[in-house]
């Protein structure tokens, strides 16, 4: 009762205009403003049918940049967690991109690390007890570097949740919303900004506008410590019943697409087309129904055994990581170059598929693979696709578990259209770090050559150098 009365002369105190900060308010037990907003915002408590709600007012330029601003309603916490709520306005302002967020985040700094839930306001909300417009995930990765974020246009969320949950032995971050229907996947990635056991996670608001503030409902705030994963977690095929060879590393073929190809349109149909090219060795003519390309056939171009996939084929830009590995030079495209030159072989070449295979010997349980090559790539293990990119550009982290320890089938098949060329196949570790897959040394699962590949490619010569691995 003595709490209650307490919480309750904190609330007539902030109605009356004082300014809370660093004041704990019902659940949270700190409040703040952050960045030094030029209007003072607040977190007020009250009762409703038996239940706490929170008005927070804030004032703040944005939460974005390298810096924020807005007022923070938050507790410390340890360990796995699942903060949610259910976010409405009461005056949400004249700005479009006003902003509730449930938020973890390393510090009460401007320039901190965060990873955020958001959904936002502006002159279609202003009505009271309205939802906010569509939902995305704001981040900064690095302390007083920028922010990034990814949209879902036209969402338009009833709770909004962001968790951080630790699985077999990765720990992960998820952005995730409620539509009415249950928890939907906004953003999932391998938790490399908020490591640290202790984190700061609460309710952030922000006007997006200097000058003035707003004012948000916040009900139904919800601190899980026992939260689960929503990323789909898949489990690969079996394991080889076969041999593989004893050569580490990757055959890596490639193929030119046929003269006039065009990518736009179906990407699934993209894959099946670059597929069908690295696998068919020009002995089969161009399927119709993929597009009128009169005598096209499916032309081998080269193929390479390498240790490490790591490939750059520049043209006018470099889409690179900076990943501190020496490029190799695609096979059939540009003579053999290790480190690559830049461009490699001195052009940069367009339209092509490419093929790795490679036996990749993995323990029980969870594993994260993926890559990046422009313009997409997919990865099949033990003959399950447990990821594809569909952009350019893009870097994957694709997680499954493997059901027993044992060497499966590894294969990533991509495809490039235009402009510089890139390809990488990487390696998460349980720390956060990214190796290229392969690398045994810095503690990367193993990869061999595949048998039938490792025979030819050393001819009858080769021979006495393999030994069988078999399925135990």
């Amino acid at each position: 009762m003595f709490k209650r009365l307490l919480l309750f002369l904190v609330a007539v105190l902030l109605l009356a205009g004082t300014p809370n900060v660093f004041g704990g308010v019902g659940v949270f037990d700190f409040t703040a403003d952050v960045g030094n907003p030029k209007v003072i915002g607040g977190t007020q408590l009250h009762w409703q049918d038996f239940s706490d709600r929170y008005l927070v007012t804030a004032g703040g330029g944005d939460i974005w940049g390298n810096a924020d601003q807005f007022h923070y309603a938050y507790n410390e916490w340890s360990g796995d967690i699942r903060l949610s709520v259910s976010p409405t306005w009461q005056a949400a302002g004249d700005n479009d991109w006003s902003k509730i967020e449930v938020m973890l985040r390393d510090s009460t700094d401007a320039g901190s690390i965060h990873y955020s839930t958001a959904t936002r306001g502006g002159p279609g909300d202003n009505a009271i007890g309205a939802l906010g417009d569509s939902a995305f995930t704001q981040m900064r990765g690095s302390t007083g570097g920028g922010s990034g974020g990814v949209d879902w246009w036209g969402a338009i969320p009833q709770k909004i949740g962001v968790q951080r949950v630790t699985y077999g032995g990765y720990s992960f971050l998820e952005s995730i919303v409620d539509q009415g229907s249950g928890w939907e996947l906004v953003d999932s990635r391998l938790n490399s900004m908020l490591p640290n056991d202790n984190v700061l996670a609460g309710i952030a608001v922000t006007s997006h506008d200097n000058d003035y503030a707003v004012q948000a409902w916040i009900d139904d705030v919800e601190y899980d410590r026992n939260p689960t994963l929503l990323r789909e977690i898949l489990t690969v095929g079996d394991p080889l019943a076969e041999a593989c060879g004893d050569i580490p590393g990757f055959k890596v073929s490639v193929a030119h697409m046929p003269d006039g190809w065009t990518y736009w349109g179906n990407r699934n149909e993209n894959y099946a087309q670059a597929e069908w090219l690295v696998k068919n060795d020009g002995m089969e003519e161009w399927p119709d129904e993929w597009g009128p390309y009169p005598g096209a056939v499916a032309t081998e171009m080269g193929s390479r055994v390498v240790d490490l996939v790591n490939f750059s084929d520049d043209g006018p830009w470099d889409f690179r990581e900076d990943n501190g590995y020496p490029d190799h030079s695609f096979p059939g495209i540009d003579p053999y170059e290790y480190p690559a030159g830049n461009p490699a072989g001195g052009d940069g070449d367009d339209q092509f598929a490419v093929l790795v295979e490679a036996c990749i010997e993995l323990t029980e349980g969870v594993h994260i693979i993926g890559g990046s090559f422009d313009d997409g790539l997919l990865i099949r293990i033990g003959g399950v696709e447990i990821g594809r990119n569909t952009s350019w550009d893009q870097r994957s982290a694709f997680i499954f578990e493997a059901p027993v320890t044992g060497l499966y089938s590894f294969e990533a098949i991509g495809y490039e259209i235009g402009g510089g060329a890139f390809l990488e196949i990487v390696e998460y570790l349980p720390d956060g770090s990214k190796i290229l897959l392969g690398d045994v040394a810095n503690g990367g699962a193993a990869v061999f050559v595949p048998e039938p590949a490792t025979i030819a490619l050393l001819g009858f010569g080769g021979l006495s150098l393999l030994r069988i691995r078999r399925k135990r």
